[in-house]
């Protein structure tokens, strides 16, 4: 008895000495090994992103280089140079954004935490951030002039063709300063950013070999716990007590776990054991016996329960990696509904996770545990929707942002103007099918003006729910019928318009509060008085023609970019435009280069073959007749109109029949043109398809007063003439009317 109570007291002594041992190490393993271990992975991790980031820097100084070469070369060619000077700009921004970084380490990020790291590598690093500084700064103050220039480089004579202006010649002398400069600059910038590489590579080797030893010193840390280990183990081996409490333990873990615990035999039936959690979960008692397809049976859909029942059964197919297998869980989160004493039902997300159960080499049973997750369901699908909205608000800032103020403000007023249109078109009564289509054809051209002009400035989020009303507006004009009822979903359509306009009508409100008290703070020159006012009505629009003419020649830019082509917008006269008829123009003009860029100018590669320049042209010009009114010119150097072709169309979208398209003459395809819903455009897109454009022109048109005429030479052009009655000769029409 003595000794055996002696074997157990040294039994039990060599477990809490063995434990004593297995503490120490295992915290002289966290200290010596986990602790120095993450700290140079950490160190690795940050050297290496700035290392990255150094070699990602090299490439913008020959981009640089190249994008002026470039502008040389479309200089003597007479070509477009803001695209090169756009290039210039972006990679030299980068540069000194780059730079700035690597200058500014101790404000923190990683490039500080590589910084840190090897105190005697420092002062070297510092001093080739430092010259790299020095060099980029001297060079980038060569490329300033070429980054601020704006404008036109050329000037047009028709006796002498294209030549060089003022602004050209001095954009050429600064090319041909910066890029002799760039030959003796950008290699010793590039020399000093492989300097600084070096550096940052010479400490991931130091690094590398640090962490080389502490793993050495963790395995054999390891090692000596894997031997208190086995010790440990061998020295409870003959205490059954301890087999006897966990039993204990266990009965109690199935009292008190919040989640549903139980176990499937093959034949999918769950045993006798089970956590009190289960019938709380799935609100009934009979768990004991109860097969598996049953217990889900009325909660779940039937499609997920069918799917369920064959996972389950692959799981206890030995040749089945249960790893593989858990990956495509159908229920690992699923919606199940119960029945309510009140008669209605109870909906929560239950979460399910199976592990095989092995006795020997057999799978004998499988361990189901069972989670609600509802509360995390539910704060997961409040996050999205929070993450969502706030995404949407940057998205709209950011657009913002972009978008000159004077084009905005023009936009929103004009933008404005058409959803009161909308809104007053939706309140207006009408009983007949024919008052219903001219409603829905109103709606559309205001609609598809409003697209257009975001869609030219780069309000990409106005575009798309713009895009959105004109699908729900093509189902209702492709039914056969309509009645007042069919027109009540467009209200929430234009409710979530006027809703996104007003969110950006604040921030732009926000902005200019922040702007103003930007100019507060900083005491500006003196005021100057104010000129004169005169008849804003019929005095000439010279900023408002400034912004068409950017308007246009940006959406003329993003539709050729999105249809692979390459065109250009010439705006000639808009000065004398009046204001009365800015936006009149500004719309036809917005839907007429939409046009010709889509359905006019050819892809570069067929221009050339047909002996035209690759980049198309569509000329925009206004001429002040006098008493005459106003000649708006509209022609694009693009295919022409090809009358087989538009009758086809029309055809096929059944505005005329086939006898019809038999004996049609030219003026009738031209009228064609203008007809709603026509399109040559099998497809509808964002920029094409829906037969409107040419509509709302014709409708602009009409309610100025004006004429429009078209000519058109197969291959060579197509041109729209429009005639607009001088004001003084409108406002007596209107009086008289």
């Amino acid at each position: 008895m003595k000794n055996s109570r002696t074997k157990v007291s040294l039994e039990r002594m060599s477990a809490r000495i063995a434990a004593v041992l297995i503490t120490g190490l295992s915290v002289a393993f966290v200290a010596a090994v986990l602790v120095p271990g993450l700290q140079l992975a950490n160190t690795l991790a940050n050297n290496s992103a700035a290392l990255k980031f150094v070699g990602e820097q090299r490439r913008y100084p020959l981009a640089i280089e190249s994008a002026i070469e470039s502008v040389q070369d479309r200089l003597n060619s007479r070509g477009y140079v803001q695209g090169p000077l756009d290039q210039v700009r972006a990679d030299a921004d980068a540069l000194t954004s780059a730079i700035d970084t690597m200058t500014t380490a101790k404000s923190g990020g990683w490039f500080a935490a590589a910084n840190s790291t090897a105190a005697l590598a420092e002062p070297e690093l510092q001093q080739r951030v430092g010259v790299l500084h020095g060099a980029w700064e001297g060079y980038r103050s060569l490329l300033e002039p070429l980054i601020q220039f704006h404008g036109m480089p050329y000037h047009d004579n028709e006796a002498s063709g294209s030549s060089l202006n003022q602004a050209g010649k001095v954009l050429t002398a600064d090319a041909n300063a910066a890029l002799h400069t760039a030959r003796k600059t950008i290699p010793q910038i590039d020399a000093e950013l492989g300097k600084i590489a070096g550096q940052l590579q010479l400490r991931n080797t130091r690094a590398a070999e640090k962490l080389r030893f502490v793993m050495f010193t963790g395995l054999a840390i390891a090692a000596a716990l894997v031997v208190l280990v086995v010790l440990l183990q061998i020295a409870r081996q003959g205490q059954e007590k301890f087999v006897r409490d966990a039993q204990r333990q266990s009965e109690n873990i199935f009292r008190t776990v919040k989640e549903g615990l139980f176990l499937l035999d093959k034949n999918l039936i769950i045993g006798s054991a089970y956590s009190a959690a289960m019938k709380d979960l799935f609100k009934r008692e009979d768990i004991a016996g109860l097969s598996f397809e049953h217990l889900l049976k009325g909660i779940v859909p039937d499609k997920t329960l069918n799917t369920a029942m064959k996972f389950v059964k692959v799981l206890w197919t030995e040749r089945t990696k249960e790893n593989l297998v858990k990956s495509i869980n159908p229920l690992g989160e699923v919606e199940v509904r119960f029945d309510t004493e009140s008669g209605g039902s109870a909906m929560q997300y239950l979460e399910f996770d199976f592990h095989r159960v092995r006795t020997g080499d057999d799978i004998s049973h499988v361990l189901v545990s069972v989670s609600d997750v509802s509360a995390r369901v539910a704060l997961a699908q409040e996050l999205k929707g929070s993450q969502e909205k706030t995404q949407a608000q940057i998205d709209t800032l950011l657009s913002l942002m972009q978008v000159d103020p004077a084009q905005l403000s023009s936009f929103l007023n004009d933008s404005d103007a058409s959803m009161k249109m909308i809104n007053a078109v939706l309140k207006e009564p009408a009983r007949e099918e024919a008052a219903f289509r001219k409603k829905l054809d109103s709606i559309f051209r205001q609609v598809h003006a409003v697209k257009g002009e975001a869609a030219a400035i780069g309000l990409s989020s106005i575009e798309g729910r713009a895009h959105s009303f004109e699908e729900d507006l093509r189902a209702l004009r492709e039914k056969t019928s309509l009645s007042g009822n069919d027109f009540l979903p467009l209200i929430v359509k234009l409710d979530d318009l006027l809703t996104h306009m007003q969110s950006m009508r604040d921030l732009v409100s926000r902005l200019s509060r922040l702007e103003l008290v930007a100019r507060e703070a900083i005491p500006g020159p003196p005021k100057v008085p104010e000129p004169p006012k005169v008849d804003a009505g019929r005095a000439p629009d010279s900023k408002g023609a400034g912004e068409i003419a950017v308007t246009l020649e940006q959406l003329a830019h993003r539709i050729a970019h999105d249809s692979g082509k390459s065109a250009r917008v010439e705006c000639v006269g808009l000065e004398e435009l009046p204001a009365a008829y800015r936006r009149i123009v500004k719309d036809i003009a917005v839907q007429a280069v939409r046009n010709a860029v889509v359905h006019g100018i050819e892809p570069a590669a067929v221009r050339v073959a047909a002996g035209k320049g690759g980049c198309g042209l569509v000329r925009v010009e206004l001429n002040h007749l006098g008493e005459g009114g106003y000649k708006l010119t509209l022609q694009d150097d693009g295919q022409g109109l090809l009358p087989e072709k538009i009758v086809a169309a029309a055809v096929q979208k059944r505005l005329i029949s086939a006898d019809e398209a038999a004996s049609i003459d030219t003026k009738q395809v031209i009228k064609l043109l203008f007809r709603s819903g026509f399109s040559t455009t099998a497809e509808a897109t964002t920029d094409a398809g829906r037969g409107v454009g040419m509509n709302l022109i014709a409708d602009l048109v009409q309610q100025a007063g004006g004429k429009i005429g078209v000519s058109s030479a197969p291959g060579r052009y197509t041109r729209f003439t429009i005639t607009l009655p001088e004001l003084q000769q409108r406002d007596t029409n209107t009086e008289a009317a």
